[in-house]
């Protein structure tokens, strides 16, 4: 028996090392290589066709800013789990920054909110003004991201987009023919059949069409703030020191939520709270507060009262009985999930009608328009016509007649834009910019309210309502022949017309650079789905208990301690609340209307960056401080490298990586940091670096077998493996023999 086995073992111990040999050869020649299963991050998949990453640049102040449209991949967190377009997987944002610089060497990234029916292009012209006088006068690189809500993805603006190539090609080939073009692009794709660029138009979003965005609301927006950042900025300590949100109207409340919000839900922990990973917050005629209107709830009831039944559902939303109604209502259908005011106008075809007359503004600013008689026969939504008849009509019997007077006047194509942001002619104030005046005869109107009422009422009546209702005289065209003209708000004094009920010193922005905000690149200045859940979130936000779902606004009574920057316009819509409120508003005035924080001409005026730009970049300075780096030097022995190599330059308190790599045939030896060992490691990070270092890895080479050659020797490994094989099969024939023998 002895016999036996130790015949067994030595034919068995042979038999392995052949296999084993085989296999090591086979190994080399048809394996995978070496490193090749270390554990990488699976890559975002593929934008999905509507959604395009581009480029741009600006310059101004003597420096060119890069603008880039980003799209970062980041499934929701829904609290019902609904189907939805794939777009709503991207959080789409835009930055803005010095050209050629990199964010990790930024002194400050201001991440920028939009209010109410608003999108990111509405920070455009702020966001050059920024970065550009910031490095032109600080030496600062101060980056601008605005933000955009997932569900602007939503937007088809393929037309508008087309057009706008078509229009900056007349500019540049001084061909009028192509701004025909650029006008049939938009009206052929959006209510015709044209194709652009494969694509067709499948039509504007409607509630029917959309249950799934009862889902997207605050919730989902102040995750994705969160997202973008931690994706962007891996490192807290860089992000409590470099990061900062700023909202301008309703996206102030919203930086508030966030800078108060609990990301994990368990108020113990502090880490994850959103002012401990960011520097400070900035308002932009906005009171920094997370309550949704920052007066009293009895007002707000009675000015509830005098509005639409949808209206007061969604302002009477101040309890969590009622919110958790509004809930079940958007889930079960029977409330729209897009806000109400869509029913007086604020609907894409307005937003689209915006565009095209920001465009012509632009490019033929005193050629006659034509947009309503081009408009006349499309399907556009007739509740367009709503909003319109409110900015313009004499008085209520004007109002309740239907007509849109607008669509009598003879206008220019600069002055029919003018008219539909400029505070003496819309009347609704979240939408005003004192940008200049109309030449021709005017006559005041008085709907849908007399304005320069502050100049009348004493403060504790107009306060209240400052927010909603003009400051200044209101205007309408008298006369349906006469072709009017814009006063750019730099030329007043030069307009027979113009200078009777203004003067250039009471204008603060320019219509083009409005006009530029509204159209000028991949995105735009309107947000076209507006969604109910949104506003019913941000309405109950800071009751207490509504963590159950989900608004973890838990840490509000913190908010007076966060590092904040805040301007006010003397005619916006906030300072009234503000004085309310007992704030001191000396020194955070900026002159005109609710949009001209964002929108004052910096042309015009050699003193205007002196009251928000240059203020807001010293306050960041005295919180950021100048960007210190330190340097870590990586090196690499023969028989392999380190990644990245060379001299590193690293954010003062930020981490960095370096991955460990030998060549075929070695292995790291051991790496030394700072002249210590630290093991034969395959990677290494130095964290919160503030020193210089350094970092060295060296080789040796591997004691196993040289590999078989590729070649005609390639072939010995099967040979060696067959052989093994076939020396088993006669052993064990032989064994089972010899047993048979045994038992005769």
């Amino acid at each position: 028996m002895s016999t036996e086995m130790s015949m067994r073992a030595k034919v068995l111990s042979v038999a392995v090392a052949a296999i084993l040999m085989a296999l090591l050869t086979m190994g080399t020649v048809y394996g995978a290589p070496r490193g090749a299963l270390s554990g990488a991050t699976s890559p975002s998949p593929s934008l999905p066709p509507e959604l395009c990453e581009s480029s741009r640049t600006w310059s101004g102040h003597g420096v060119e800013v890069l603008i880039e449209q980003r799209y970062l991949y980041a499934k929701p967190s829904l609290d019902v789990a609904v189907s939805y377009p794939e777009v709503l997987d991207y959080i789409p944002y835009q930055r803005y920054a010095v050209n050629g610089t990199e964010s990790a060497q930024a002194n400050a990234v201001v991440v920028a909110l939009s209010g109410l029916h608003a999108g990111n292009n509405g920070f455009d012209y702020f966001a050059k003004q920024l970065v550009s006088l910031a490095k032109a006068d600080r030496g600062m690189n101060i980056e601008v991201w605005t933000l955009d809500r997932r569900v602007n993805n939503l937007e088809d603006t393929t037309g508008l987009n087309e057009a706008e190539r078509l229009g900056h090609l007349a500019a540049e080939t001084q061909n009028p023919g192509l701004l025909q073009q650029a006008a049939d692009a938009i009206d052929q794709y959006y209510y015709g059949e044209l194709a652009i660029d494969g694509r067709t138009f499948q039509g504007f979003i409607t509630d029917d069409a959309a249950p799934y965005l009862s889902e997207f609301g605050l919730k989902v927006a102040m995750e994705d703030i969160y997202t973008l950042i931690k994706t962007e900025f891996p490192d807290q300590n860089v992000r409590k020191k470099r990061l900062y949100v700023a909202g301008d109207s309703l996206g102030a409340v919203m930086t508030a939520d966030f800078a108060c919000w609990d990301f994990d839900g368990n108020p113990a922990t502090t880490a994850d709270i959103g002012y401990n990973n960011i520097a400070g917050v900035i308002a932009l005629d906005a009171l920094m507060t997370p309550n949704a209107v920052p007066i009293n709830q009895d007002v707000l009831r009675i000015v509830a009262d005098f509005l639409p039944g949808a209206f007061q559902n969604l302002i009477n939303t101040t309890s969590l009985g009622t919110y958790a109604t509004t809930l079940n209502m958007l889930r079960a259908g029977t409330m729209d999930v897009l806000m109400p005011t869509s029913e007086i106008g604020y609907v894409p075809t307005t937003y689209l009608g915006v565009e095209v007359n920001a465009m012509m503004a632009d490019a033929a600013p005193d050629e006659e328009s034509e947009f309503y008689a081009r408009t006349a026969d499309l399907d556009a939504d007739p509740r367009s016509d709503v909003i319109l008849r409110i900015a313009m009509s004499r008085d209520l019997f004007h109002f309740l007649s239907g007509e849109v007077y607008q669509k009598k006047v003879r206008w220019t194509n600069e002055a029919l834009f003018g008219i539909v942001f400029d505070n003496n002619f819309n009347p609704i104030t979240m939408n005003e910019s004192a940008m200049g005046f109309l030449s021709g005869p005017v006559s005041e109107k008085s709907f849908p309210a007399f304005g320069n009422l502050d100049a009348i009422l004493p403060s504790f009546m107009w306060d209240p309502m400052s927010g909603f209702m003009p400051y200044d005289r209101m205007y309408i065209p008298s006369s349906t022949s006469y072709l009017y003209r814009w006063v750019n708000s730099d030329e007043i004094a030069s307009d027979a017309y113009a200078r009777r009920y203004t003067s250039s010193s009471d204008e603060v922005s320019d219509l083009h650079d409005i006009a530029k905000c509204c159209y000028e690149g991949p995105s735009n200045i309107a947000e076209w789905y507006y969604t109910t859940r949104l506003f019913a979130d941000i309405m109950i936000a800071n009751t207490a208990g509504a963590e159950r779902y989900g608004l973890n606004l838990l840490h509000a009574d913190d908010l007076p301690g966060v590092p904040t920057f805040i301007r006010l316009n003397r005619e916006g819509t906030n300072i009234g609340y503000a004085r309310m409120n007992g704030m001191d508003t000396s020194g955070i005035e900026l002159p005109g209307q609710h949009l001209d924080v964002l929108m004052m001409d910096m042309d015009r005026d050699p003193n205007a960056k002196n009251l928000m730009y240059l203020p807001m970049c010293d306050w960041i300075d005295g919180i950021s401080g100048p960007v210190i780096t330190c340097e870590i030097t990586a090196s690499a022995g023969a028989g392999g490298s380190i990644a990245p190599a060379g001299t590193v330059s690293v954010s003062y308190g930020s981490d960095q990586s370096f991955t460990i790599t030998p060549d075929t045939g070695y292995h790291v030896a051991d790496v030394l940091v700072d002249g210590t060992s630290v093991g034969a490691v395959a990677s290494h990070t130095f964290t919160c670096v503030e020193a210089d270092h350094t970092i060295e890895a060296s080789f040796a080479e591997d004691t196993t077998p040289e590999p078989l050659p590729c070649g005609p020797g390639a072939g010995a490994g099967i040979l060696v493996l067959g052989l093994s094989l076939g020396l088993l099969s006669v052993v064990g024939t032989g064994l089972r023999r010899f047993k048979k023998r045994t038992r005769i």
